[in-house]
């Protein structure tokens, strides 16, 4: 008996021993490329400091603080140089990734491109093309020649791209200066930002807190001014719950309209539920301008033979006709936060004013709705991505994935009937384990696409306003506890609607009141609900989506919606303050208070910088700061800056980060 015993250990051993010892070896050898990815990050980063450094900061401040379009015309018309822009926009970037650790790597050949255009623009005969020297940055899941893309794996460091994408082609096309990596989060399938290769990204309004994601990197880099337009990628909410979270506007196109050809995706084979490309900025008509010059380009729809050559409708976009707009405050899935209700209450009420008909709609089937677009997200059952992540190093804060998706087949077969959480349990029925359980999956996403469309023709809907997302960003950790809260941005990638999202408000403290109102069935709910607190300030953002090929009616909507009531416009009001230090004395306070809009801000910035320079003339001995609590850290307090100040004490957070 006993040498049984010991020849079955032995066998075991003789079994184990290899697997153990080449798991320990592997787990070593992802964290020596981590590390040399943390060392070439360095360089990089020298590189980068090293080329902005050339440019004077001033003149630096003065290119950041153009506007896209300002930025646009500046550079074509000769004010501005691609090389300087580029420098401008590398040092603006440095500085948001202190704040929140937004970049992957500095593109290098940013600045060869830069050159060649300066190059080029020498020729009296050259006609600029109409990005000419734009910055642009590219989430980092998107293809950069010579540049990894290691979608958050460390076991894809040292992999480069072999060519661009053919978006970041096009955009090399129409001029732009592809020059930053974003972060992400590791296998882009959560709503927080933070993966074992580049760390964690931050809010730029409270660094405790996510941006959401996997377009998270963008969204931080844009709303701190650090890029002027952001491509991001969307297949449950990427690029629309980052950009609601940072307080940006965003856009999905239906999968239809965005290039396929040669992209990586998160889970390969994934059929019915593609991800698309979308741009992020600081306001609606920059992605509007972007998306124009991207469909209007004749040479993508050549590259990509299977992208339908249809061009950017201005007739829509530019119509004044009436439409029939269905709303919702709750999908019926998961109740949204007081906040997000009332961002849809206020957006119905501007849509009425502007003559649209609103009509209360219901989302059909919603436990089925998000327990079908689970199982069609991970394609297989969650298989590939199981193991992707079991063959990497999964940091606590980067932990993604349904964890019982990682036991047998035969195990969640028993769990689908026994397990205790009811919308858990009916995610876990859906997920496919066998060849005729995935065919099944994917005609219930075709019948539910049938059912949703013919629920909206029941109304004769064009299209549909909602909450962007079911909470707040919440804290670092929190994202993959609460998956229900990406219910409303899924569908919209379940059914292939365009989609998109402009910030109309901020958490006020009457939002939290409303929370004691709320009722919580499961760990979800509770956890959606203490997320919920203590956000005050926090841009909300409201959603507008409409079926294919009606990208420029969501678009319009967008475009009326942010003129009316979007955050860009409602904080055009500023205080900038200068401050006198007097020795012992204490310090006093000079408040220059000016009510102004963006477009008055260039002379606004003059007339500060000369009460500066008359105080100084006037008194020698004493030192003025202008504080600027936006892009700056405490060990910087001593330069000059400058703070935003809100109009009223809600609109805290949101005011104090505008640039």
């Amino acid at each position: 008996m006993l040498s049984a015993i010991f020849w079955t250990i032995f066998g075991l051993s003789i079994w184990a021993i290899p697997k153990i010892l080449g798991y320990i070896n592997h787990r070593q050898k992802l964290k020596t490329l981590i590390k040399q990815r943390q060392a070439d990050r360095k360089v990089n980063f020298d590189w980068a400091r090293n080329n902005f450094e050339k440019l004077d900061p001033a003149r630096a401040a003065e290119i950041n603080f153009q506007e896209f379009q300002n930025l646009r015309e500046s550079l074509k018309n000769g004010n501005f140089q691609p090389v300087e822009t580029l420098r401008a926009f590398q040092r603006k970037a440095f500085e948001a990734n202190a704040k929140t650790n937004c970049v992957c790597l500095f593109i290098q050949e940013a600045l060869e491109i830069a050159q060649h255009l300066e190059t080029l623009a020498k020729d009296p005969d050259y006609k600029k093309p109409p990005l000419f020297g734009v910055p642009v940055s590219i989430k980092e899941s998107i293809h950069v020649k010579n540049m990894d893309s290691t979608l958050g794996y460390s076991q894809n460091i040292n992999n480069p791209s072999k060519s661009n994408s053919l978006s970041v082609d096009q955009l090399i096309r129409l001029g732009a200066v592809p020059f930053v990596h974003t972060n992400i989060p590791i296998a882009l399938l959560s709503f927080g930002c933070s993966n074992p290769v580049y760390g964690s990204t931050s809010n730029p309004f409270d660094t405790t807190r996510v941006p959401g994601g996997s377009s998270g990197g963008e969204a931080a880099l844009v709303a701190l001014g650090g890029s002027v337009l952001g491509i991001g990628t969307d297949v449950g909410g990427s690029v629309r719950t980052p950009a609601s979270f940072c307080g940006i506007a965003g856009f999905k196109s239906s999968s239809d309209r965005s290039p396929q050809l040669g992209k990586t995706a998160s889970i390969p084979g994934r059929q019915l539920l593609l991800s698309v490309e979308g741009p992020l900025a600081k306001n609606i008509d920059v992605c509007v301008e972007y998306l124009r010059l991207k469909w209007n380009d004749l040479a993508l729809f050549e590259k990509d033979v299977y992208l339908p050559p249809v061009k950017f409708r201005e007739d829509i976009y530019n119509a004044k006709n009436s439409l029939k707009i269905g709303f919702y405050l709750n999908d019926g899935y998961q109740k949204a936060s007081p906040a997000y209700e009332r961002a849809v209450k206020e957006t119905v009420e501007v849509l009425k004013d502007l003559g649209h008909d609103l009509i209360e709609f219901e989302v059909p089937r919603p436990d089925h709705m998000y327990s079908i677009f689970c199982a069609g997200a991970t394609a297989d059952g969650g298989l590939y991505l199981m193991n992707s992540l079991a063959n990497d190093i999964i940091p606590p804060e980067s932990n993604i994935g349904f964890p019982v998706a990682r036991l047998p087949h035969f195990v969640q077969r028993i769990l689908r009937k026994y397990w205790p959480n009811r919308r858990e349990r009916q995610i876990i029925q859906q997920l496919p384990h066998d060849t005729e359980e995935m065919r099944l999956m994917h005609e219930k996403i075709e019948d539910y696409r049938h059912e949703f469309v013919m629920a909206m023709r029941a109304k004769g809907l064009d299209a549909i306003v909602c909450p962007s997302f079911g909470c707040p960003p919440p804290h670092h950790g929190v994202p993959n506890k609460i998956m229900s809260a990406t219910s409303y941005t899924a569908l919209y990638n379940l059914i292939d609607f365009a989609a998109g999202t402009v910030p109309v408000t901020v958490q006020k403290p009457e939002d939290e009141q409303e929370l004691r109102k709320v009722k919580t069935e499961d760990s979800w709910d509770r956890k959606i609900v203490s997320e919920s607190k203590n956000c005050d300030g926090l841009p909300v953002a409201v959603q507008i989506a409409a079926p294919p090929f009606r990208e420029e009616m969501v678009l319009r909507l967008l475009r009326d919606v942010e003129e009316r009531i979007g955050l860009i416009n409602t904080v055009s009001k500023t205080n900038i303050v200068i401050r006198r230090a007097s020795g012992s004395r204490g310090v006093s306070e000079f408040v220059l208070k000016f009510k102004v809009s963006y477009s008055q801000m260039k002379p606004l910035l003059l007339f500060a910088l000369v009460n500066m320079i008359d105080l100084l003339l006037t008194s020698s001995s004493q030192e003025f700061r202008l504080l600027n609590d936006w892009n700056t850290t405490q060990s910087e307090s001593q330069e000059l800056k400058q703070t935003y100040r809100p109009r009223t004490s809600t609109e805290g957070r949101f005011c104090q980060n505008a640039s």
